[in-house]
């Protein structure tokens, strides 16, 4: 019931973003498409790609940030990647039904009216969508796609070769958005205003995103090498791939993931106990050491302790499985000796019908998803219990600059670009400290300070510069999960095809509390009411065995 209740929230919530309810119905009126111009069709998509993206329950974000073991959700089998068919029907629902099906009209009539502006952003998000649906789900229904009636079984092409064609369409994209035209974006497009360079650049990032992806399975040096050295890709912040939200309620335009965590009656997720040690420079019950004694400045923006400090005079409000400690029969009791001093309230991954303290109500105790993944509270450390006191203006990230470089840092240490890994990664993990700066900023909340930034970065580049070519992949994937934090979808994918960062495993972990029976899901499951309609539909997949493409 919980599950679905939050799925219809998502819903809603999306259908009243930025204003645009009317635009998100079109799909529901036979008498409106037709009629429909090109300035309502495209902000309806966009709102869509976003929302079927970000990390509020139901989207792709979702489940994905709980399996790179950055949120973790509890009274549910997906804390042990327990994954099925249902699961998935909502995300499939709305790149599907609405943003792709709205897409297909935008091209129709871009098309009828000789819109090169407007072709070209349509092929370039109908390029993005499908090449998630293909790292998610692997082989999808695009060639007989979005046909409506004339085609309601449409059958499954093979992931590599939508691959192939959507790389394709992408440079189809990019001509068109050269070419001449009286109709041209501009509010109406909620990614970058009509700016059609900054599309050619996404564009160009999204290859090399593809490229970067299929590097094990094919020799696509020759292409990222020239996108490079043509550095025809997104050139700043300025340029990132994201969707704005913005603070209202009433219509609902905030980030979704801020408008479900920080609602009255707790949050959905909570903070991986495994990530937050990452950051924080602890190792308290695993063996992954990569920034042991080091702690990220970027803690106060990614996480809100609802309790400033847990101490004896300040206690959880029940028993807790991952905290200082709480107060038990008068007494209070450590669990946790080394989060002295800070109000860090978790759960364990695998710990699903396990931990005996996992199911007690934490709703104003539990650290929360803060202002950086999802426009909530900075923590300035003295605590408040959440209650829509947030900014909710965040944007959720899909494609940005510190990206560009991580992926840039990635071929050039692989072997597959000529470029210098290490200037590369630098400047990557200094990118992601700026964007996490331009959302303080933004939010008026205190700024990073630079020296303790930069005392930070040089710690991260001493460890390496004294890695070997292994461990400097493990760093620039690491350091891309945490800058990722608010999009978990990359991260997954990155996980699948490098297999970093290495995450928490409860076969090692030393716990009573966690333990695991199942196997990393590689890919999605089909969405089961995708498998009940659609008489050219696959079997369901073995998520444990059955992988996408380029998953080597």
């Amino acid at each position: 019931m919980k599950n679905n209740f939050f799925k219809l929230f998502m819903l809603t919530a999306l259908v009243s973003l930025m204003s645009c309810s009317d635009f998100l119905d079109i799909n529901e009126d036979p008498n409106n498409p037709s009629d429909a111009n090109l300035a309502q069709i495209l902000p309806s998509i966009q709102i869509n790609l976003a929302g079927a993206l970000g990390g509020s329950a139901g989207p792709l974000g979702d489940f994905t940030s709980m399996y790179v073991h950055q949120n973790v959700q509890r009274g549910t089998e997906q804390n042990d990647y327990g994954f099925k068919g249902d699961d998935v029907n909502t995300p499939w629902r709305l790149l599907n039904t609405f943003a792709l099906n709205d897409l297909r009209q935008l091209l129709e009539k871009a098309g009828e009216l000789d819109a090169g502006p407007y072709l070209g952003v349509g092929k370039i998000m109908q390029a993005y969508m499908y090449s998630i649906m293909v790292d998610m789900w692997g082989d999808i229904p695009f060639s007989e796609a979005q046909q409506g009636a004339g085609n309601i079984s449409p059958k499954f092409d093979d992931d590599e070769a939508i691959y192939d064609a959507l790389l394709a369409m992408i440079d189809e994209g990019i001509a068109d958005l050269a070419k001449p035209s009286s109709f041209t974006p501009g509010s109406d497009d909620l990614f970058y205003g009509g700016d059609l360079d900054k599309w050619r650049q996404f564009a160009n990032t999204l290859k090399l995103k593809m490229y970067t992806q299929m590097r094990l399975v094919r020799d696509v040096s020759a292409q990222v090498n020239k996108l490079i050295e043509e550095d025809d890709l997104i050139a700043g912040m300025g340029g990132d791939f994201q969707m704005q939200y913005g603070t209202g309620a009433a219509p609902e335009n905030r980030n979704p993931t801020y408008a479900q965590e920080y609602a009255a009656g707790g949050a959905r997720n909570y903070i991986s106990p495994y990530f937050y040690e990452i950051m924080a420079g602890l190792k308290t019950f695993h063996d992954n050491g990569i920034y042991e004694n080091i702690a990220d400045p970027r803690i106060p923006y990614y996480f809100f302790n609802q309790i400033g400090e847990i101490s004896a005079g300040s206690p959880p409000e029940n028993p807790c499985s991952y905290c200082y400690g709480y107060v038990q029969n008068g007494q209070f009791v450590t669990i946790v000796p080394e989060l002295q001093g800070t109000g860090m309230l978790g759960i364990y991954m695998f710990s699903f019908n396990i931990d005996p303290n996992e199911g007690f109500d934490q709703s104003s105790s539990q650290t929360v998803m803060g202002l950086y993944p999802a426009g909530g509270r900075y923590d300035d450390g003295n605590g408040g219990a959440v209650n829509f006191n947030g900014a909710g203006d965040t944007p959720q990230r899909l494609l940005t600059y510190y990206d560009r470089k991580f992926l840039e840092a990635e071929l050039a240490i692989t072997g597959v670009s000529n470029g210098d890994a290490r200037a590369a990664f630098e400047e990557g993990v200094n990118a992601a400290f700026a964007k996490v700066g331009q959302i303080a900023a933004a939010a008026s909340a205190p700024a990073l300070v630079d020296s303790v930034v930069a005392d930070y970065v040089g710690r991260v580049m001493e460890r390496y510069d004294a890695a070997d070519d292994e461990g400097k992949l493990e760093h620039i994937m690491t350091q891309k999960w945490i800058a990722s934090y608010g999009f978990g979808v990359d991260s997954y994918t990155d996980y699948r095809r490098t297999g970093y960062p290495r995450l928490h495993d409860p076969q090692t972990d030393n716990l009573n509390v966690t333990s695991s029976i199942r196997k990393y899901p590689l890919a999605y499951p089909y969405p089961q009411d995708e498998l009940n309609r659609n008489a050219n539909a696959p079997a369901q997949r073995n998520i444990t065995t059955d992988g996408v493409f380029w998953d080597k």
